[in-house]
């Protein structure tokens, strides 16, 4: 008995002992799982943080280099005002025979003006001179937007001033006048804080007449101050492209000292505070530290310096905006993987309960209630979708959607269930569905999101939708399918083809009042147009530069407005003068538009439509490369609308004979637009334009 009952005992004790090791088994299981989901938390985490901040520091660098390219642009446009006084010959030259007097400025203005200088000297022609010299300084500061304005010669002396007296000039001016003077190009003087608000000086080097510019030395230097706060304010405000919590500041350096520029405050500086890193190119760079202005947040900011001055564009980014959905992200990622440890724990027990012989009905019943959850879930899912406008779609690597919610089904007209399995062709017709399909092989196969705008059909009313596809992936890691989301963004077409029409015909009618002062030139404008557009699409050009050249067809004579009417229709050839006076329709036209919201390109296309490619055009003689391709066409058409419409001096001639009138032409022509106009004129769109001059 005694040996059975030794028998028995046996088996238990090795029962218990299989039972500790499966439990060991299971618990260090559930260690390695949980180790391993807490790893990838923090991993993701951190990923997170790192991308999160990368991101915000390319975002912060593309808003302060914009920034700055606009800063950068405005000084430079400063200078360039100044171009129309100091390349005036009557300036140069005065400029030059200052230049020759030797001694003392002063001294010899100051015997000018007491009369002791000898009538028969050079002195004496200055002297008399002066006055004059003064009211066109005064007349263009006054006309250009500058407080004031002086010329001084290449020593810094100033002796021509448009307050009519010569005011003492700091150290920083003397310097700022030397190095244009030296270095042969403009310079700028740091902001300073007047009773008006903030000032600033601009000097521009100053040649005599037969110098070149950049390469013979300067004479003299004009200084021009000029009131910039509210410009200042204008180019620091937030843009369209700003988010929130994002701030852009102008930080200058004055000696030892950073300021902030605030032209809000009475003092217009604030002083900076905070600790700045600057890297080899001079540049601030990016890290949390506190704002420039005095309010001491956390920021992120990083600064770019402006060319050739003591000035940073710098962009701010509110700390806690900034760090917001990394948190966000960071409290998801440890819920998530809180629950997977717990989902782990849970498996777990499921696993023991299954080694130590939980009956079958018990394992059903949890996985019973793992099926509600995921239920729960899946319905949860459905109810978002179901309350989303936009339409969301899931289909296959063969097109066959898997996957619809309410509003794509509504759309459609066909109940969910019914277009599970079909594909866009059953749905929406062939040719919808090839535009539609188009981009799929690509989403998948290149791994990347596309986004389309395409026109359809429902319930036989048009519809324009902008189309987002994703590729969605199985565990594995291959392309399972595309997500397709669908915004109607129709409304926001149609305005935007309104508002093109409603430009277009501003356009027209401006051209229309431009040609009704000279009887010859009705239709002009818009035969010019018309060929234009047709010729750049022969040649195509991109769509935006399409739109520019008409934009500038239509508005290429409004310079004529300002040339007397006389000039304007005489019937015989013209003057030189009467030439001169007719080219400077040109400058008035730049005059007019170059304050206004206008692209360059059509601003340049109209200043350049007069040039010639062997430089024998005006106002600036320009050659080949130098003239912009929408110029060199409407420099072409130009000729041809005027050949083929009839003057007061000549009939109209054919088309063909004013074609090849320009083809001989060819050293003054492009040859390619030519021959594109040839190819336009054959067309149906070129011979209706041409048969209503005819």
């Amino acid at each position: 008995m005694t040996q059975h009952g030794n028998s028995q005992e046996v088996p238990i004790r090795f029962g218990g002992a299989k039972q500790g090791v499966k439990l060991g088994v299971v618990l260090a299981v559930v260690l390695v799982i949980s180790a391993g989901i807490l790893f990838l938390a923090g991993r993701a985490v951190s990923d997170k943080r790192s991308e999160g901040l990368e991101n915000q520091e390319k975002r912060l660098i593309l808003l302060s280099h914009s920034r700055k390219e606009m800063v950068a642009a405005w000084l430079t446009n400063l200078s360039k005002q100044g171009d129309r006084l100091i390349k005036s010959d009557l300036f140069r030259l005065y400029a030059a025979e200052v230049d020759a007097v030797e001694g003392d400025l002063s001294s010899l203005f100051g015997t000018m003006a007491q009369g002791e200088v000898d009538p028969e000297s050079d002195g004496a022609a200055l002297a008399a001179q002066l006055p004059m010299m003064q009211n066109m300084l005064r007349e263009f500061s006054t006309y250009s937007g500058f407080s004031n304005a002086r010329i001084l010669n290449r020593k810094g002396e100033a002796y021509i001033a448009t307050d009519g007296y010569l005011p003492p000039m700091d150290q920083e001016q003397v310097d700022k006048a030397m190095a244009a003077i030296k270095d042969r190009k403009a310079t700028y003087s740091s902001l300073r804080k007047t009773q008006q608000g903030l000032e600033m000086d601009v000097y521009v080097p100053i040649y005599s007449p037969d110098a070149r510019e950049g390469q013979d030395p300067a004479i003299g230097a004009l200084m021009m101050s000029r009131q910039v706060t509210g410009k200042i304010t204008e180019l620091m405000s937030n843009s369209a492209l700003s988010a929130k919590g994002e701030r852009t500041r102008l930080m200058q350096k004055a000696g030892d000292r950073f300021r902030q520029v605030t032209p809000w405050t009475s003092e217009g500086f604030t002083d900076v505070s905070a600790p700045l890193d600057f890297n080899d190119d001079g540049n601030l760079t990016f890290a949390a530290r506190t704002s420039l202005s005095e309010d001491d947040r956390e920021v992120y900011s990083l600064g770019i310096k402006v060319p050739g001055e003591q000035w940073w564009v710098v962009q701010e980014s509110d700390y806690r905006t900034a760090m917001k959905p990394i948190e966000d992200f960071t409290r998801t990622v440890w819920i998530v993987a809180g629950l997977g440890v717990l989902t782990a724990m849970l498996m777990a027990g499921l696993a023991w309960w299954m080694l130590t012989g939980v009956q079958n009905q018990r394992i059903a019943e949890q996985f019973r209630k793992l099926a509600n959850q995921i239920d729960d879930q899946k319905q949860f899912i459905d109810s978002i979708n179901a309350n989303i406008d936009e339409f969301i779609t899931l289909k296959d690597v063969e097109g066959r959607y898997t996957y619809v919610n309410d509003a794509f089904a509504a759309a459609v007209g066909r109940d969910k269930e019914e277009l599970i399995g079909m594909d866009a062709a059953a749905v929406f017709g062939f040719d919808t569905a090839k535009r539609l399909s188009a981009p799929d092989e690509s989403v998948c196969r290149e791994e990347r999101k596309v986004t389309i705008n395409e026109p359809v059909f429902l319930h036989s009313q048009r519809y324009q939708f902008q189309i987002s596809k994703s590729p969605y992936h199985a565990v594995d890691g291959t392309c399972q399918g595309i997500v397709e989301v669908y915004r109607d963004i129709t409304e926001f077409v149609a305005v935007q083809e309104k508002n093109k029409r409603l430009i277009r015909r501003a356009m027209e009618a401006l051209g229309a009042t431009i040609e009704a002062a000279d009887p010859y030139l009705g239709g002009h404008t818009k035969l010019l147009a018309g060929l234009s557009v047709e010729v750049a699409k022969a040649m195509r050009l991109p769509d935006g530069e399409i739109a520019e050249l008409e934009t500038a067809a239509n508005l290429s004579q409004i310079g004529k407005m300002f040339v007397p009417n006389e000039i304007l229709t005489k019937p015989g050839k013209l003057t030189d003068a009467e030439m001169a006076v007719m080219e400077e329709h040109v400058e008035h036209a730049y005059r007019i538009l170059k304050d206004i919201d206008i692209a360059e390109g059509v601003l340049l296309a109209i200043y350049q439509m007069n040039e010639r490619i062997d430089g024998s055009g005006y106002p600036k003689k320009l050659k080949y490369d130098e003239i912009i391709m929408a110029a060199r066409i409407l420099s072409a058409l130009n000729v041809f609308c005027a050949m083929i419409r009839p003057r007061a001096y000549r009939g109209a001639k054919e088309p063909g004979q004013a074609l090849e009138i320009l083809a001989s032409e060819s050293t003054k022509f492009d040859a390619a637009v030519v021959e594109a106009l040839a190819g336009v004129l054959r067309t149906p769109a070129g011979e209706k334009l041409t048969r209503h001059e005819e």
